[in-house]
């Protein structure tokens, strides 16, 4: 039962060393934001990609870890999960101990990814909009304001499209 328990642990220390690393990476894009380093900020997207496929991947590895540890604390239940703190609950000490403790820093770690998230989308969310005002005003430039000319006729201005303003 030790071996099934420290198992738990060793994955939850490995899913707790990965959602830190994503954190750190959040915290890094939203600095790279700030400062307008797009090459860095590539990098960082890169990276927190990686680390979403390897947390997804992880998470599978979790879920048979925690369906061992039923399995071996309540063998005569047909329970299909539990939480960390009710394993932990049957455990003996150090192991409750451990599990309570990475339990909360998962707990904290995951809040803070989330909130980084949040910040990370309104902030992509307000550049979306500024481009979609210069683009707006790009494309209302090439409009008719209305004015005649000697001819006593309206003059047409060159249309301008995005295209244009891109090329």
């Amino acid at each position: 039962m030790t071996d099934t328990i420290q198992q738990l642990i060793e994955t939850l220390q490995q899913e707790l060393r990965y959602q830190q690393e994503l954190a750190q990476v959040l915290d890094n894009k939203l600095d790279a934001m700030r400062h307008y380093d797009l090459p860095r900020l590539e990098a960082l997207t890169r990276n927190e990609r990686r680390l979403v496929e390897i947390l997804q991947g992880h998470d599978s590895q979790r879920a048979q870890a925690v369906r061992g540890a039923v399995r071996h604390l309540w063998p005569r239940q047909s329970r299909p999960r539990a939480t960390c703190r009710e394993l932990a609950e049957a455990c003996r000490e150090p192991q409750r101990s451990h599990l309570l403790t990475l339990s909360a820093m998962l707990a904290e770690v995951a809040e803070k990814v989330q909130r980084l998230n949040r910040i990370g989308a309104i902030a992509t969310r307000k550049i979306m909009n500024h481009f979609d005002i210069v683009f707006q005003a790009i494309a209302q430039s090439g409009r008719d304001i209305g004015l005649y000319g000697r001819a006593g006729k309206k003059t047409g201005l060159e249309p301008h499209r995005l295209v244009d303003a891109l090329a």
